[in-house]
């Protein structure tokens, strides 16, 4: 471990970084006991993905056939699917009616670019199969691993923020166990697991040092939930705090999705994930 960390110094330091940033941020709102859970969870949920036990899976598991190419359209969508969502969310935050001439095209984009839908058309047509794609669901332990994680976040939610538990209001307001899959799991989850996952695939083969990518594709998709934030509160500071908020918790499943070579265990994490830990 110790080794790890000396091989990844910079990557460790803006870790340590934005952690320590968002325990003082909690601290300030008299949230410590919560800020500090959340603090050592990261840690815990990091070494346990590190040191959990995995089948040999082979290193060509993700094999990235165009890597400028398919880095360059990947984030293209990416910035496509964010102004999209931004446009979504600033049209419903005014109050207006608009034009479908307006609305359809920004829909269009939603369901197109900020979910995976083109990114995944592009990418099967370029041959790939689906578990070189990230939806892998072997080995069996990448599938422990993932509940083992998603309960280590429980407990330490549990103990740590208890009152923050979005179980109930999450069962009712998504419409029960249907309604949790559909939008926590297909439509939250996936989305954005997979890009995540091309992301950092495609990123590692330019820059040689995983962490390094873990930590941008992290940034990436926790400042994507700005649009969402903003256009509710019209507050940019704390919605800056927010995303940077959940960078931990983002690289978590992130490290996930490396270590297995798969997303299928970031999805059951990510898309069950009403601990409500990173809130508040």
């Amino acid at each position: 471990m110790l080794d790890l960390l000396r091989r990844n110094l910079l990557p460790v330091t803006i870790l340590t970084i934005i952690n320590v940033y968002v325990l003082a941020r909690f601290i300030t709102k008299d949230a410590w006991l919560h800020g500090i859970g959340y603090f050592l969870f990261f840690h815990a949920a990091v070494f346990v993905i590190y040191k959990f036990p995995l089948p040999p899976i082979p290193e060509n598991a993700n094999p990235v056939k165009q890597p400028r190419q398919e880095l360059l359209v990947t984030l293209a969508l990416v910035v496509i699917g964010l102004l999209a969502i931004s446009g979504n969310f600033y049209m419903r935050s005014t109050g207006q009616t608009y034009s479908p001439l307006v609305r359809l095209p920004v829909l269009f984009l939603m369901v197109t670019c900020t979910f995976p839908v083109a990114l995944a058309i592009y990418l099967l047509i370029k041959r790939y199969k689906l578990p070189e794609l990230g939806l892998r669901f072997k080995p069996w332990q990448i599938l422990l691993l993932g509940l083992i994680i998603w309960a280590v976040t429980g407990v330490f939610s549990g103990v740590f923020h208890y009152e923050g538990w979005l179980w109930k209001a999450g069962y009712k307001e998504l419409g029960g166990v249907v309604g949790l899959f559909l939008q926590g799991i297909i439509g939250a989850a996936l989305a954005e697991e997979f890009f995540r996952f091309v992301l950092q695939t495609r990123l590692n083969r330019f820059i040689e040092n995983p962490f390094t990518c873990i930590i941008i594709a992290s940034t990436i998709w926790a400042f994507y939930h700005f649009p969402v934030t903003y256009f509710n509160s019209r507050d940019a500071i704390s919605t800056t705090n927010y995303c940077i908020q959940i960078i931990p918790l983002g690289f978590v499943w992130s490290f996930l999705i490396y270590r297995t070579k798969s997303i299928m265990p970031s999805i059951l994490v990510h898309g069950l994930n009403l601990w409500g830990f990173q809130n508040g």
